[in-house]
């Protein structure tokens, strides 16, 4: 049997692992790790339902990866000034710097640089270290730890028996917090030099929101880190600095005007960003993977999965981190595509002269500069509708594995006016469309139904819904 040390491809925390191939992978612990010390949460621990094999195909017909690289090309070289490359990061750096090469003027990270100060994209690319978090004395969370970033609770509670005060801005009470407000009332929220901000930022953050926290960490001096979702987010974000971008909703504007007819995509799944309509619009989806992905391909080429990678990537904290494998299929696959060889040793030497640094060490994070940004203007919020559907963000919602959220929150007074019955469905009405979802009773805010995953009825964070029994 194979046995690798790698990184879990869940978020950006940067967790290491050991996977061992049985028959199937299996997920055994790795205690070395700094980022968290041998520890999984629920989607570390079910890894094996990830990596399911995938084959290359080219329109359903099974074929081998560098038929199905060429046919890419030939698709993509016939679209010429109507395609466009999207990659969430959730690959290697050294990949990540060729797929720049390939994508040339229409590339698409998944994250909103255009719409905030270049002055901040530092702080926003590259978080504290966690030792930060756990040494805090005022721990601001703009995010669930429990349901979207499992391992930082570890620090947090670290850093509450130290005596830190933990405040939550959240929709529903949070059990670490000593002090729960509302987002709508986050003016009551009182901010120091010692607090530290934690929120997130990822394809569908809302921007006016990630200004507004900005913003609030400025004005009282207050240390901010965000959290990412991808395993390589860190990465992808400081070697893509430089280069010009597009947005998701630019993407997602262009498909649907049809000045973008073919969208390769590199280690992502468009379909849980990208709305099927959409999709289907496009001439040609091309995707690249080591992984099952749930969006219907034209083309797929299918190389090895991320932990048989080699490679590097970057954690939420900065550290640089080696993969254990010694595959360089995507490489090959990309090189392809570009007409060219793409030599992995000159990569990886582009990639530490990027990071500043001499050699992959997952023990040492480079001293990154964090420059300070200016004052920051965010738009004021619209007024909030009388009942709203909030999505929140999960990180292990872009892999399509099944999971038990498929339920909305809601407090109690909710169930009461609706007259809702132990074990009985809660029907949502929005933008034409109708469902019902089972409940949970949480102390949720009022006149919010809080969802873990997304339903299809969603227009953005929170949509307004009409509720019925």
């Amino acid at each position: 049997m194979n046995v690798y040390s790698t990184i879990c491809p869940g978020c950006n925390f940067g967790c290491g692992l050991y996977i061992r191939e049985n028959g199937k992978p299996e997920v055994d612990f790795r205690k070395s790790s700094p980022a968290n010390a041998g520890k999984l949460c629920r989607f570390g621990m079910s890894l094996s339902r990830l990596y399911a094999p995938v084959k290359s195909t080219v329109d359903g017909k099974e074929t081998s990866l560098e038929e199905a690289a060429k046919e890419a090309a030939r698709r993509i070289s016939a679209g010429k000034g109507s395609a466009a490359f999207l990659s969430f990061g959730n690959t290697t750096c050294e990949e990540l710097l060729a797929f720049q090469k390939v994508a040339e003027s229409y590339l698409c990270t998944g994250a909103n640089f255009e719409a905030l100060p270049k002055d901040a994209y530092q702080t926003l690319s590259v978080g504290i270290p966690y030792s930060e978090i756990e040494a805090a004395k005022h721990i601001v969370l703009f995010i669930d730890p429990y349901e979207q970033y499992p391992l930082i609770v570890r620090r947090l509670l670290s850093a509450r028996k130290k005596g830190a005060k933990i405040t939550s801005v959240w929709w529903k009470d949070l059990p670490l917090a000593d002090e729960n407000i509302r987002p709508a009332d986050v003016s009551k929220l009182q901010l120091t030099k010692d607090s530290l901000v934690i929120a997130d930022f990822h394809p569908l953050s809302d921007i006016e929101q990630v200004k507004s926290v900005l913003s609030l960490a400025k004005n009282a001096g207050a240390k901010i880190t965000f959290l990412k979702p991808f395993a390589n987010s860190t990465g992808a974000y400081l070697l893509s600095k430089d280069a010009k971008q597009k947005s998701l909703a630019q993407l997602v504007e262009d498909i649907n005007k049809g000045t973008i007819k073919t969208l390769f995509c590199l280690e992502s799944d468009p379909s849980e960003l990208i709305p099927a309509e959409t999709l289907g619009k496009l001439t040609n989806l091309i995707i690249q993977t080591g992984q099952a992905v749930t969006a219907k391909a034209n083309v797929v080429i299918a190389h090895e999965p991320l932990y048989r990678k080699k490679g590097t990537l970057v954690n939420n904290e900065g550290r640089a981190q080696a993969l254990g494998g010694t595959g360089t299929g995507g490489l090959d696959a990309l090189g392809i595509i570009a007409g060219t060889k793409f030599e992995f040793n000159s990569l990886h030497e582009s990639v530490k002269k990027a990071l500043g640094i001499s050699a992959v060490d997952e023990f040492t994070i480079p001293g990154y500069d964090r420059p300070a940004y200016g004052a920051i203007q965010a738009s004021s919020k619209p007024a909030e509708a009388k009942t709203a559907l909030v999505s929140v963000y999960n990180p292990f919602m872009w892999y399509g594995l099944p999971d038990d959220n498929d339920f909305v929150e809601v407090n109690l007074n909710m169930v009461k006016a609706l007259k809702l019955l132990k074990g009985g469905y809660i029907k949502i009405k929005s933008n034409g469309s109708s469902l019902e979802k089972r409940f949970k009773v949480s102390p949720v805010q009022d006149n919010v139904l809080l969802a873990g995953r997304k339903f299809g009825v969603e227009k953005g964070i929170s949509t307004p819904v009409e509720v019925s029994r």
